[in-house]
């Protein structure tokens, strides 16, 4: 069975130094993130105290005054007076004052000293926990984005540390776990993918967040199975299964597990209703040999033998004319071969997802290498130009439909000439398409006007039989 998210790993662009050493436990995208207009908790949360009541007047100047000297000030002066009443006013069972203090934090970027702050204020008011946890998803969003986007140009100690840091101040969703048990198994770390997987599937399962628990949940009893470990990867894909019953491709991995482990009249059972798992050298069914084969690519290309893996992801693109990861995959390939064909396989993804910022810009680089120069300048700007950039995170289609999620950032849109293009709200219709490429079903995703950096979550549904592939365009 195969690990379903590994393409996360395969990136565009040439591969850079790791640039971990520049992710500090201050980080610039969270204090950018923070609101630029003061809101006062929702829940019964009172100063109780001048100096508390004062230190929340100065997180309200800090963020709403326009001065970068009056704003740092604003905050100093006021982590000085909340410190003092924790210190030497006895204000340090005051839910408020850490609250605060925290803020502060967050406004500054200060990652480490917010979750400290906030986890005492949500331990001395519980009741307070909707306005905290608010709080630190704010400040998780631009750590989740910045992350995957490093994993797009392979800086995998990036990416990590900014998981992590996701992880220390929002542990309501699995994304920072899933995405970094990802990297982990494509890094041949399989006791941190196992546990980033584990911590991922408890925090779907507590939540509900079903699409990222599936995912971790179906990767963990992969990356068992790959080891070896089949007694412990059974219970895994038996909850798994409890999900997402018609799951074949699992169905026949737990029936290998099952035998593995001497259990064959259940493994039996298994193979009596879907068939036995494929041998080692082939495939059972198309979708297997796909997934079988892509992997290979996305292999070949991980060792940078770049024209094999084109190669390979053009026998996929012969047969799946929709299979996005495949034609990703390629345009990957022709990017490392410095190949002309990247424009038409950059084209041919932008037909797909075309307001995507770095297929975009992939599309002007090949039409250049095309020497296509003006209609490379026209792709150019339709990248500049677009007000979101939407980035596609997971399609997982089941037997009886497909589900879409991803996230949609706001940009500083600007003309050919410069000049910006004011946010607007955006209208996609989301098609789902079976392997010919028919549509089977659509949704409409409303965006709002989303300010540069600011980001929203999006997901589309259809239900049907057959879902094999997806695209989506502008209303």
């Amino acid at each position: 069975m195969n690990i379903r998210i590994v393409l996360a790993s395969l990136l565009t662009g040439s591969m850079a130094a790791s640039l971990a050493a520049q992710e500090p436990l201050v980080n610039e995208r969270v204090a950018k993130a923070m609101p630029t207009k003061y809101a006062p908790p929702k829940c019964d949360l009172k100063p109780k105290h001048f100096k508390v009541s004062s230190g929340a007047t100065y997180l309200k100047t800090g963020i709403e005054t326009e001065i970068p000297e009056n704003r740092a000030r604003a905050l100093s002066s006021g982590e000085k007076v909340l410190l003092e009443a924790i210190q030497q006013n006895g204000q340090d069972k005051n839910p408020a004052a850490w609250y605060y203090l925290g803020r502060i934090y967050l406004q500054r970027g200060d990652i480490v000293g917010a979750d400290t702050a906030l986890s005492k204020a949500e331990a001395l008011f519980p009741a307070c926990k909707a306005d905290f946890s608010q709080t630190r998803y704010i400040a998780w969003v631009p750590l989740i984005n910045a992350g995957v986007e490093f994993t797009k140009t392979q800086n995998n100690d990036s990416a990590l540390a900014l998981f992590r840091q996701a992880n220390t101040i929002y542990r309501e969703k699995p994304s920072g776990y899933l995405n970094g048990g990802v990297i982990f198994a494509n890094t041949g770390q399989t006791d941190s993918a196992i546990a980033y997987w584990k911590k991922a599937s408890e925090i779907g399962e507590q939540t509900n967040t079903v699409e990222d628990r599936n995912a971790a949940t179906r990767n963990l009893g992969a990356v068992y199975q790959r080891v070896g470990r089949h007694q412990d990867a059974i219970p895994v894909l038996e909850k798994y299964l409890t999900w997402v019953p018609n799951d074949v491709e699992v169905k026949r991995a737990l029936a290998g597990s099952y035998r593995a482990t001497g259990q064959n009249d259940k493994a039996a059972a298994i193979e009596k209703e879907v068939g036995a798992a494929p041998a080692a050298a082939g495939a059972s069914s198309p979708a297997a040999a796909s997934a079988g084969a892509l992997n290979a690519a996305i292999e070949l290309y991980n060792q940078k033998k770049y024209q094999e893996a084109a190669t390979a992801f053009e026998k996929i693109v012969e047969t799946e004319p929709y299979n996005r990861d495949a034609l990703y995959g390629l345009a990957n390939a022709y990017i490392g071969l410095k190949s002309p064909k990247l424009a038409d396989a950059a084209g041919r993804l932008v037909a797909i997802e075309p307001m995507n910022e770095e297929i975009l810009r992939m599309q002007a680089n090949g039409l250049r290498l095309a020497k296509k120069e003006t209609q490379a300048n026209k792709a150019a700007v339709r990248a500049l130009s677009i007000p979101v950039t939407i980035s596609i995170t997971q399609f997982a289609p089941t037997a009886a439909g497909a589900t879409i999620s991803g996230t949609a950032t706001g940009r500083d849109a600007q003309t050919a000439q410069g000049k910006a293009i004011p946010a607007a709200p955006v209208t996609l219709i989301f098609e789902f398409l079976d392997p010919k490429g028919s549509v089977v079903g659509n949704q409409e995703v409303q965006i709002p006007a989303l300010k540069a950096g600011q980001s929203q979550p999006i997901e589309a549904k259809a239900e049907g039989a057959g879902i094999a592939a997806w695209r989506y365009k502008r209303k």
